[in-house]
């Protein structure tokens, strides 16, 4: 997949997400007022919960390949991209752990966290000043003459 289009899909998925957070935050605030709405917000968790797995798989599948023969240049920002994931991902993920109840209970601090960590992907990999064809290209292997 070309660049524009990697970053067109992650960017997508962002927009999904934020979706996502909006719909669970809204119910989340309905169930700690005292809603019975147990089984409408797990099933909007649900998709959250999918929508993410499916972003971060997506991310791996993409960004990668793209940056994989720009060693030093690329190999360090796919590092940092993995590094920095993991650890929000497991916090993340913590934070989506439990019933509905106890994630609602934090989903305010859950919207802003994966809010930010989305916003911070934007500004760095997914930029277009960062990942631009003449700045891969430029760190591409050469071929021996």
């Amino acid at each position: 997949m070309d660049l524009e289009s990697a970053r067109t899909t992650l960017i997508a998925q962002h927009d999904k997400i934020r979706g996502d957070l909006r719909g669970c935050s809204q119910l989340a605030r309905r169930l700690r007022a005292g809603e019975p709405i147990h089984d409408e917000i797990g099933t909007a968790l649900a998709q959250l919960r999918a929508d993410l797995t499916e972003h971060n798989a997506t991310e791996a599948e993409l960004i990668r390949p793209l940056l994989d023969d720009s060693p030093g240049w690329g190999t360090v920002l796919v590092d940092r991209m993995g590094e920095s994931h993991l650890a929000e991902h497991a916090a993340l993920w913590q934070m989506l752990t439990g019933t509905a109840t106890e994630v609602a209970a934090h989903m305010d601090d859950l919207v802003e966290d994966l809010d930010a960590h989305m916003a911070a992907e934007e500004r760095t990999f997914l930029s277009p000043l960062v990942l631009r064809h003449d700045v891969i290209t430029r760190h591409r292997r050469q071929e021996p003459t």
